[in-house]
């Protein structure tokens, strides 16, 4: 096994020590955040309907933020890389105010029904999808 050394090596000057975490985060973020985005305009919803695809995003980020994570456990890896995977791509895919917005719009459409449907499986499916990432991301391969 190969252990990357900083022997030899100069250390970077200081601002670029202190922009790195912010620029993985921006980075990421750009990736994940059009990724959803994508999602969003391939599956449209109509107000008052089920919101499959936050939940799909949602679902899907969880559960490979669980993977992820466990992966991390057992690797060696740079905070450059859970700033960028975990944060930034993640952490920008999975969205909270589009779910929470979604959930007022099916109060307003009086799908009171729907609207409790769809917080128990993002809740219970969330944790779910994270615990089931986390389980398959420690297995070996």
């Amino acid at each position: 096994m190969h252990v990357a050394t900083t022997e030899g090596r100069r250390p970077p000057p200081p601002l670029m020590r202190s922009l790195g975490a912010p620029v993985a985060v921006l980075a990421g973020g750009l990736l994940g955040s059009g990724l959803r985005v994508a999602v969003f305009d391939l599956f449209p919803v109509a107000a008052g309907t089920f919101p499959a695809p936050t939940l799909f995003v949602n679902l899907t980020g969880s559960f490979f933020l669980g993977m992820y994570l466990a992966r991390r456990q057992r690797a060696v890896s740079s905070g450059w890389s859970l700033r960028f995977w975990a944060i930034g791509v993640l952490g920008s895919f999975t969205t909270f105010s589009a779910f929470s917005a979604e959930v007022f719009q099916l109060v307003d459409a009086d799908a009171i029904g729907m609207a409790a449907a769809y917080v128990l499986l993002s809740l219970v499916g969330g944790i779910a999808a994270a615990l089931v990432g986390q389980r398959l991301g420690r297995v070996e391969p």
